[in-house]
């Protein structure tokens, strides 16, 4: 029998999620409410001269966390533990965001 790594991963996201219990899950968190998410960074894209954007994922969806203005965030890298706090978007570019998020970096998935 097959494993599928995906569903495997998700499974590990999931559960490392539930370590954080003043979050919500990316897709539990309803669009207009204000919500803490915590994932794991998934991308990281730098729009020159305009923002940064993060996406997290944990198990459940992903959210992209939009920084305006910003070139960098101290000691981002792919694969960190991330937690955003902020207003919850549904933006037809980027999905779930958060614009200019309160943001830290948290515990990793696999430490």
């Amino acid at each position: 029998m097959a494993v599928d790594p995906l569903a495997t991963r998700n499974d590990d996201l999931r559960r490392w999620r539930g370590q954080f219990t003043d979050t919500t899950a990316i897709t539990a968190s309803p669009p207009r409410q204000r919500a803490t998410c915590v994932g794991v960074v998934y991308r990281i894209r730098l729009v020159p001269g305009r923002q940064l954007e993060v996406t997290i994922e944990d198990g459940t969806g992903r959210l992209t966390g939009v920084f305006t203005g910003r070139s960098n965030l101290r000691g981002l890298e792919l694969g960190a533990g991330m937690r955003l706090t902020g207003t919850i978007a549904n933006d037809s570019d980027h999905g779930l965001m958060m614009l200019n998020p309160t943001w830290a970096l948290v515990a990793e998935l696999y430490e």
